[in-house]
């Protein structure tokens, strides 16, 4: 299947960047009783959780991200890498169906892909929503999870897993994009399982990760995004 490259660039900007896509978000009825038992204090189990994750300062993982659209019948399904070093810089590598790379840093987006063949570079400080979802996105990669509260509601909908749903505050920009951010994280809680997000068009992204491994050696060529000859 043919897929144009500004759908890739939507599918994979907008994590975000993760439930199932196709099925509905997780609800206390979906969540054996035991599993169901909240957290008191959502801040200080948001913090502890944090500390499990941010303990890093690289990390590599493979990626597997359905996109399912709300006016198509077929899924989008991307196949790629992601390489992470602190502090603030993600590289993005898209290797099936297309290839794709984004370098996600504090103050740009550098993107490449193979359509045009033309390396592109957008300014987050001039488009707030962009910068307002990356931001989101490089907190949930990063375990900076007590910020969150800052501009969304949160909710801990299963403690084993841990399933953790976000949901964009009314002053908070990415509200404008995403409906809710529906986060599961590995049986050890040292990083995330899955990632879904639901947009307020009724597209629904999920992001699987595998092979995941953390502080290990990176080439300085995981975070290139240049011409490909």
């Amino acid at each position: 299947m043919s897929v144009h490259r500004k759908t890739i660039v939507h599918a994979v900007l907008v994590l975000m960047v993760c439930a199932l896509a196709g099925q509905r978000p997780l609800s206390a009825e979906d969540l054996p009783r035991e599993a169901q038992k909240a957290p008191a204090d959502v801040a200080a189990f948001l913090n502890s959780l944090g500390k499990k994750v941010s303990g890093f300062k690289t990390l590599k993982t493979e990626f597997t991200q359905e996109k399912e659209m709300s006016l198509f019948k077929e899924k989008i399904v991307l196949q790629g890498r992601i390489y992470l070093q602190k502090p603030g810089k993600i590289a993005w590598h898209v290797d099936k169906p297309l290839r794709y790379s984004v370098l996600i840093t504090d103050t740009a987006i550098r993107q490449w892909d193979e359509d045009t063949n033309k390396v592109r570079e957008i300014s987050l400080a001039n488009n707030p929503v962009f910068q307002s979802v990356i931001g989101q996105m490089t907190v949930w990669f990063s375990g900076e999870y007590g910020s969150l509260l800052e501009n969304n509601d949160v909710k801990v909908l299963s403690l084993r897993p841990v399933v953790i749903e976000c949901t964009p505050r009314e002053k908070n920009i990415a509200g404008k994009v995403i409906k809710s951010i529906t986060i599961t994280f590995r049986d050890d809680e040292t990083y995330l399982k899955q990632i879904r997000i639901q947009e307020l068009t009724g597209d629904v992204t999920t992001l699987h990760f595998t092979n995941t491994l953390i502080n290990v050696p990176l080439d300085s060529s995981s975070f290139e995004v240049k011409r490909h000859v």
